[in-house]
């Protein structure tokens, strides 16, 4: 126990932690835009799987950066391809994402084939580039706290700085411009804003489509930074616990970065633990973000439904 609190309190793990939480920033603060536009996305999963093949198959034959904007190309081009489904056919949002997730479980692995000659598991075969990391190794010159601020901020890669700068900037369309109040009362009331002249739909289509864009770059950072290249079913759920941390976070930017916080926590732990514990299988440490990520959402669903009791009581 001695030895997990030592890990815990390590700037090692601290770097794990932001590594780990990055993919689910993006995908939760896309799963956000959408949810508030009424059209739940639950193609996160898909989104970011499609996005980081892309990226790597890209990155073999163009700059990181290249690889990175396909990525968000390709979440884009799908939460589009949701909008006209949902949107245009009038088909369910629920059933066309699941059918963007099962598109790219088995279109990601055709495509590896087809781009490693074969090969159905990873893209160990291809020499595919990685986002670079940021060295801030001048902190070190601070007197006294220079070492250890050089230890918590240096190495992390471009994308996590964005992921902090994104909750900023999601925040500030969400509730200080005009668009962020139509997209908000589309999700709220949408025959409001239509009478005022608003076109729900393509509030609705241009909420998909970010959202699929900032699910891309969740995809790239996992791809090229977490791990570098491709592996079969690599987002491994981190989709479904981005949707999590939406609700957990309560519908807000800051508190769905606090919610993909909590989890990447959790899945930091999932890493280490293997090494101090090797008694555990490792099967049952794996699950340990499922678990908190189900049992986070049974706490919010029993916290929501006793402030609807209480408010009920407050009205009598």
């Amino acid at each position: 126990m001695i030895e997990l609190l030592v890990t815990v309190f390590s700037a090692t793990f601290f770097v794990t932690v932001v590594r780990t939480t990055t993919p689910l920033l993006f995908a939760a603060l896309g799963g956000l835009i959408s949810d508030l536009s009424g059209a739940l996305n639950v193609a996160l999963e898909g989104m970011m799987l499609i996005a980081a093949l892309t990226a790597v198959i890209v990155s073999v034959y163009a700059p990181w950066y290249v690889a990175v904007l396909s990525g968000v190309a390709a979440g884009a081009m799908l939460g589009a391809l949701m909008a006209f489904f949902h949107l245009r056919l009038k088909a369910d949002i629920i059933l066309v994402g699941f059918a963007v997730n099962i598109l790219a479980t088995g279109g990601t692995v055709f495509a590896l084939s087809r781009a490693t000659g074969g090969d159905k598991g990873t893209s160990i075969n291809l020499p595919s580039k990685a986002v670079p990391a940021v060295d801030l190794s001048f902190l070190e010159a601070i007197p006294a706290v220079g070492p250890t601020l050089k230890s918590l901020l240096s190495g992390h890669s471009i994308l996590s700085w964005l992921g902090v700068f994104m909750v900023f900037a999601v925040w500030y369309f969400l509730f200080r411009t005009p668009y962020g109040l139509w997209l908000r009362g589309v999700g709220e009331y949408p025959a409001a804003p239509e009478a005022a002249g608003i076109p729900v739909a393509k509030v609705r289509a241009w909420s998909l489509v970010a959202s699929g864009a900032l699910a891309g770059i969740g995809g790239a950072q996992l791809a090229m930074f977490n791990y570098i290249g491709f592996t079969r079913d690599m987002t491994a759920g981190r989709g479904f616990i981005a949707l999590g941390a939406v609700l957990l976070g309560a519908r807000h930017p800051v508190g769905a970065m606090l919610a993909a916080l909590l989890f990447g926590i959790f899945e930091a732990l999932a890493v280490v633990m293997p090494n101090l514990f090797n008694w555990i299988p490792g099967e049952m440490i794996q699950t340990i973000p499922f678990v908190v990520t189900v049992l986070a959402l049974i706490l919010f669903s029993y916290r929501a439904q006793r402030a609807r009791q209480m408010r009920t009581l407050s009205k009598i």
